[in-house]
């Protein structure tokens, strides 16, 4: 099956060269594609991109005014056309290897998703306290507030299938963090198999984020999303909501040990 593998990235002059090299040697199958979305960049990322594109013209470069991850992954997909559709960090953080275990349990599912915090996954380097304890309440949060069964929504790699995510992008409103539980808790309502899956995921040096900034701007997006949903609830077309039993099933078979 041919897999598109979407990078957004925003001034990654410096870790976007290593992380395209990376998958052109470890995902060599010519159906393999590599749509970089351009944020807004206003450093070499682009020059680097298309040295790549140049090289290999599996490497596809499209450039965006400020839209925000959400915003330039959702643009991307778009220009997507593979069976599956994909979408990873512009760190590298996750490993070509572990995005092609993704893809072969979503090729099986309606959807894959990396886990770090799933028993299974090997995270060898730690991250800061502050971000682990915002990761930890906003995964609390998540689940509390959206019945959602994951237990990391917010990992950066992701692979559905293109029908999946065909009928799920029109329905989205989040393009900040919270793009991928909006994805998630759509797709979940129109009765799509999302599973989680262990990764091996590796803590690069160079992020943005700001654990205790962060943490109150994805409150108030978790706030505005379950505002959305219950305001312009999805669509699903005679499906039921998921009862209380179904989400206990959902939560005892999402995860998926490789």
């Amino acid at each position: 099956m041919r897999l598109d593998i979407v990078i957004p990235a925003h001034n990654e002059e410096h870790r976007i060269g290593p992380t395209l090299a990376a998958y052109r040697a470890g995902c060599p199958d010519p159906g393999c594609r590599f749509l970089v979305g351009l944020d807004n960049c206003t450093d070499s990322t682009a020059r680097v991109v298309e040295e790549h594109a140049r090289a290999d013209e599996r490497v596809l470069k499209f450039e965006y005014p400020k839209l925000g991850k959400g915003g330039v992954i959702m643009e991307t997909f778009r220009h997507c056309d593979a069976d599956l559709i994909a979408f990873v960090d512009a760190d590298c953080a996750t490993l070509p290897n572990e995005m092609l275990r993704l893809a072969q349990v979503a090729a099986t599912a309606d959807g894959a998703i990396a886990s770090r915090r799933h028993p299974a996954a090997l995270v060898p380097r730690r991250r800061s306290l502050a971000r682990r304890i915002a990761s930890a309440g906003f995964a609390f949060g998540v689940r509390r507030v959206f019945r959602l069964p994951y237990t990391d929504t917010q990992c950066g790699a992701k692979v559905m299938r293109r029908d999946v995510v065909e009928r799920v992008l029109p329905l989205l409103s989040s393009r900040d963090l919270l793009f991928d539980v909006d994805l998630l808790l759509t797709a979940r309502n129109l009765g799509y198999k999302i599973v989680e899956v262990p990764t091996i995921w590796i803590d690069r040096d160079g992020s943005r984020v700001e654990a205790l900034t962060d943490a109150r701007k994805m409150g108030f997006s978790l706030l505005r999303l379950w505002l959305h949903h219950r305001v312009l609830p999805v669509e699903t077309e005679g499906i039921a909501p998921p009862s209380k039993v179904d989400r206990e099933k959902d939560e005892e078979s999402t995860y998926v040990s490789t």
